[in-house]
């Protein structure tokens, strides 16, 4: 067991903000490491629970032209820390799904590397956290190929105390002539007691790119509630719905049943998508 410092930001803001790092006391192992040749599609499904390790670590390699699809579903209640490294090649294309379902401690650190010209990296990531559950995420995308493409998108629902930090980064590295990367989160505070932090982060060492990050973090508009209601639909249920439209956009594309049926046990939306 060591103390180990976790989703390092990096370029360090005010230490106040308590978003720079986290560090966990932790028994570190090595990863378990997947090699994708050229030229070949891949779909991997992950899942964390309570009964699996409390840190997990994955090293993904995709080659020329393959086509990965990532899945990861975290469901475990316990702390956990979660490690991902994925390295693209030229015109390969990888996509990561992750669903967060609670979460006592989840610290979680998204590291892509976009070497090959034409490489696409593209997360869809959705989270719903109640209670006193806590969540660091931390995502950076390294482009360093011409043409390169990343798309970062997290729909969020915090409910009860939890408390959640998203920090993602898109940089751009010299050469990477023509890349493109944008962010987008959209998280719906169902009260006052949440905290989420959010901390965009475009880094440019190449002229010719073009990147952008929006958010949107708050409770619904006060008129839309009310022109709902007046529809009949009473306060919690609008909340509801809300809430499912922002994390359905992520689970749809698991593009699996069996994986959807799981997550919408889990979410306590019954066997299957209504």
């Amino acid at each position: 067991m060591e103390n180990v410092k976790l989703n390092i930001l990096p370029v360090p803001t005010f230490s106040s903000l308590g978003v720079n790092y986290v560090d966990r006391d932790i028994e570190v192992s090595g990863p378990e490491i997947i090699k994708i040749g050229d030229n070949e599609q891949r779909k991997i499904i992950r899942y964390a629970d309570n009964d699996s390790l409390p840190f997990t670590a994955l090293d993904i390699n995709v080659g020329s032209g393959s086509a990965v699809k990532l899945v990861q579903v975290f469901e475990r209640q316990k702390p956990l820390v979660s490690k991902l490294s994925v390295n693209l090649g030229e015109n390969a294309r990888f996509d990561l799904v992750q669903i967060y379902i609670g979460g006592s401690d989840t610290v979680s650190d998204i590291a892509a590397k976009l070497d090959g010209r034409k490489a696409v990296f593209n997360a869809d990531i959705a989270m719903k956290l109640d209670g006193t559950d806590r969540l660091d995420l931390n995502l950076v995308s390294e482009q360093y190929g011409k043409k390169t493409v990343s798309e970062i998108k997290l729909g969020a629902v915090l409910g009860g105390e939890a408390k959640k930090t998203f920090k993602g980064t898109i940089d751009f590295k010299e050469g990477a002539v023509g890349a493109k990367g944008s962010e987008h989160e959209d998280t719906l505070l169902l009260n006052e007691n949440v905290e989420s932090k959010t901390v965009p982060v475009i880094l440019c060492a190449e002229e010719d790119v073009e990147g952008n990050h929006g958010a949107t973090v708050g409770r619904l508009d006060e008129s839309h509630v009310f022109y709902l209601r007046s529809r009949g639909i009473d306060e919690e249920k609008i909340y509801e719905l809300m809430a499912r439209s922002k994390l359905k956009q992520a689970i749809v594309k698991t593009d699996d049943e069996q994986t959807k049926s799981r997550i919408y046990n889990a979410l306590g939306w019954g066997d299957e998508d209504e």
